[in-house]
């Protein structure tokens, strides 16, 4: 993870980051899913999991009280994007399961807070 950490004014504090989580090898998903992989039509599995980029703001009002916003998204690298396209996203409900269409795993995830802090 890298990032950047600045106190642009007194009581402010801005915070940056990105980081990049990876595998060294892959070898063992790769065997442990290789009929799935063999099914459609792969054969292996990426070392990328994911990247992520976030960022915070905390205002501190005076030694007992602080405001801070803070959020991250993470998009999917290619070793989560190998293992979403081995699952089924074609549930027919009930049990049952329609004709089998990879998911894709393209969809980032989100996440966000709003804290207000007081010590006494």
């Amino acid at each position: 993870m890298t990032g950047l950490r600045v106190f642009p004014l007194k009581g402010h504090e801005l915070v940056g980051y990105y980081g990049y989580r990876s595998m060294v090898n892959a070898k063992l998903l790769t065997i442990a899913f290789a009929p799935e992989l063999a099914a459609r039509h792969k054969n292996s599995i990426g070392t990328g999991e994911y990247h992520e980029i976030g960022a915070s703001w905390q205002w501190t009002l005076n030694p007992n009280f602080d405001i801070r916003l803070s959020g991250n998204v993470a998009f999917a690298a290619d070793g989560y994007r190998d293992l979403a396209h081995l699952a089924n996203c074609n549930y027919g409900g009930a049990g049952t399961y329609a004709t089998s269409i990879p998911c894709r795993g393209n969809d980032a995830a989100l996440s966000a807070e709003a804290r207000f802090r007081a010590r006494f």
